[in-house]
């Protein structure tokens, strides 16, 4: 069997589905009353769908925007540090008390039904 290892041109490429999600993110933030229109099909013409996203959907994408995240970055940078030192300590018993306060708290939420 031959594998034909030339490529169609013409059709979008994963790098062209980026591009496109970008320039709707762009635009999507740039007329915040776009969500109200009408969707575009792929000829051009307008649909009988309307798309509008939730507040919690707008509130996380401004939350992206804003780079603000749970994660301290100081903190993890100090723990890469450490791993690379071989100074990492875990406590063990810490990890263990939270998977068992876990299990218990699932347990009570979740009763079992057998006798």
């Amino acid at each position: 069997m031959k594998i034909d290892s030339t490529t169609n041109s013409s059709l979008p490429t994963v790098k062209d589905g980026a591009q496109r999600t970008q320039q709707a993110d762009t635009a999507a933030a740039a007329a915040p009353s776009a969500s109200k229109a009408p969707a575009q099909g792929a000829g051009g013409f307008a649909g009988n769908s309307n798309v509008s996203l939730s507040g919690l959907s707008s509130s996380l994408r401004s939350l992206a925007a804003s780079g603000a995240a749970d994660i301290d970055a100081g903190e993890v940078e100090s723990i890469k540090q450490a791993i690379q030192n071989g100074t990492l300590t875990i406590d063990t018993s810490k990890i263990a008390d939270g998977v068992l306060e876990t299990a218990r708290s699932l347990l009570q939420k979740n009763p079992s039904t057998g006798g």
